[in-house]
């Protein structure tokens, strides 16, 4: 498998990430206004941006105030 079959797969998933990244930064820095559970809001933006997938989804269902 050459490197441009294997970008033509993974290209795919990378938008994925930065989309469900990009979201959870804008509902954490927009939508709730600093609204967070257990840490601040610029622990949630480390950790949304540092931790690839995981963070995003640790964030919606650990971080966000469900009011």
């Amino acid at each position: 498998m050459d490197s441009t079959n294997i970008i033509k797969v993974v290209w795919p998933f990378i938008l994925i990430q930065i989309a469900f990244q990009v979201y959870a930064l804008f509902d954490l820095f927009w939508i709730k206004k600093s609204k967070t559970e257990n840490l601040n809001v610029g622990f949630w933006a480390a950790i949304i941006i540092f931790t690839n997938v995981l963070g995003p989804i640790f964030y919606f269902l650990v971080g966000r105030n469900q009011d």
